[in-house]
């Protein structure tokens, strides 16, 4: 962090794939307002990088002090090495043209790196792991919860259990009660990177690396930090993290 200057985090942009006739609608780019209100609410400036091709994800990056992936629509299967499974969902190829190589741009500069839901997948296939194109049908479990929620999507449906030795557990404790809106998720865990929290029926709710320079969550503490201190930390100890950094 630049001396005297605020905080700087990128979030890299969504893409609305909803039909509509207004032209400046059609695939516009967006950040999660509660994304935002979270690092507005502690001083951070949210820069949101909209969806540019990868050979600009490097100099995307310059001038920021960290970076969060956050969630949206399924991988497209071309960047997993696989054919599609029948169940995928709607995928946006772009995005993921600019996040693989925003992922790897981060990981060389040391810039703190914090993912959500999708961004969870995305960072682990960026550095090599694996990802279940649709968890219901592909992962071997006969006690497997319903990752996908009817309820709200700000409300909690099921614990995950948190490595206490891990920096997300000295954060935020060795469980947490937390929402669940995904079909994809983590299979093979990337070579640099460590599962530190899991849901009852196994499924890997939490990676980070060595230094905790890069964590991500499977579920979404945008969505719940505004009445659960314990998610609020979630983004309060990102930025601890940043400001150790940089400092």
């Amino acid at each position: 962090m630049r001396e005297g200057l605020a905080m700087r985090i990128g979030i890299s942009a969504d893409a609305d794939l909803e039909p509509t006739e207004i032209i400046n609608l059609q695939l516009a780019h967006f950040a999660p307002k509660p994304l935002v209100d979270v690092l507005v609410k502690h001083q951070v400036v949210p820069v949101i990088l909209p969806i540019v091709p990868g050979e600009m994800a490097l100099a995307s990056l310059q001038g920021l002090d960290g970076l969060i992936i956050p969630g949206g629509h399924d991988i497209a299967p071309e960047y997993l090495a696989e054919n599609p499974h029948r169940f995928v969902g709607p995928t946006y190829s772009p995005r993921d043209a600019f996040e693989f190589p925003l992922v790897k741009a981060a990981v060389k500069l040391h810039l703190p790196l914090f993912g959500i839901c999708r961004g969870i997948q995305v960072i682990n296939a960026a550095l090599g792991g694996s990802v279940y194109q649709d968890l219901p049908s592909e992962y071997d479990s006969a006690n497997l919860l319903p990752h996908s929620q009817r309820s709200r999507g700000d409300l909690p449906t099921h614990r995950v259990k948190i490595d206490g030795d891990s920096q997300l557990g000295q954060a935020i404790g060795e469980s947490a009660l937390v929402n669940s809106r995904h079909h994809q998720a983590v299979k093979e865990v990337a070579p640099s990177l460590y599962v530190v929290a899991t849901a009852p029926d196994g499924v890997i709710e939490a990676v980070e690396n060595d230094d905790a320079s890069i964590q991500a969550v499977q579920w979404h503490p945008e969505n719940l930090w505004q009445n659960s201190p314990q998610q609020e930390r979630i983004f309060t100890a990102f930025f601890d993290r940043v400001a150790k950094e940089e400092g």
